[in-house]
């Protein structure tokens, strides 16, 4: 236990570990997944994680991009990250403080977890109004071969816009609460055909946990 916690025990070893497992492959991907920590440090970690034979760093042919996979070492991580998360979630989950809300972080989380083959045949532009967020309004641009964050107005009409505060969508992400339900309570508004209205939830899955979250909530 001690040799385990001394290569796993500090604050974001765990966190480089779990994003991993999740599909993130690249530094620039754990690095948004991981807001604050410092790029030197992240790729501390990597390389310590690389000599212990937790993960391998691979290289493109050229040298133009470098992506790291786990070893079977690290993939055998995965029961001790679920084990954790289902810890936190029924013990040590409160509401996240509003120092921790990230309208950006929360829209790429949301593009990782989106069904693409359930979009459209057509590209859908969702605009959403955070009105609690300092800059307000972010995009997210589906199409069945990519879906794209935008900080910025991306030319495009929006085919839906979601309105609410960035709490409320946080606690939909997570499963503390249903999207049918902050829409019933109107503390989410979605402006769009009926069509589209209907469609909407089933183009994400939301977050890995919400599940975990939803249980621990009742618990």
């Amino acid at each position: 236990m001690a040799r385990a916690a001394e290569i796993l025990g500090d604050r974001w070893t765990l966190l480089i570990v779990r994003d991993l497992l999740s599909g993130a492959h690249h530094f620039n991907e754990l690095e948004r997944g991981l807001p604050g920590i410092p790029r030197s440090l992240l790729a501390e970690r990597l390389r310590r994680l690389q000599q212990v034979g937790i993960l391998e760093r691979q290289v493109t042919a050229g040298g133009r991009q470098t992506s790291y996979k786990l070893t079977q070492a690290g993939r055998e991580l995965k029961p001790v990250v679920d084990v954790l998360v289902q810890w936190g979630a029924k013990w040590a989950f409160g509401e996240p403080e509003p120092a921790e809300l990230n309208p950006v972080l929360l829209l790429w989380w949301m593009r990782d977890r989106v069904y693409t083959e359930r979009l459209p045949q057509e590209r859908i532009v969702i605009e959403f109004h955070f009105t609690d967020a300092p800059q307000g309004r972010y995009w997210l641009l589906l199409e069945r071969g990519d879906v794209s964050v935008c900080l910025k107005y991306p030319g495009f009409e929006s085919d839906v816009v979601v309105t609410a505060e960035l709490a409320v969508f946080y606690q939909i992400w997570l499963g503390r609460i249903t999207l049918a339900e902050a829409v019933r309570d109107q503390r989410v508004k979605l402006d769009a055909t009926p069509e589209l209205i209907r469609a909407f939830p089933c183009w994400f899955a939301w977050s890995q946990v919400a599940d975990v979250v939803r249980a621990a909530a009742n618990y």
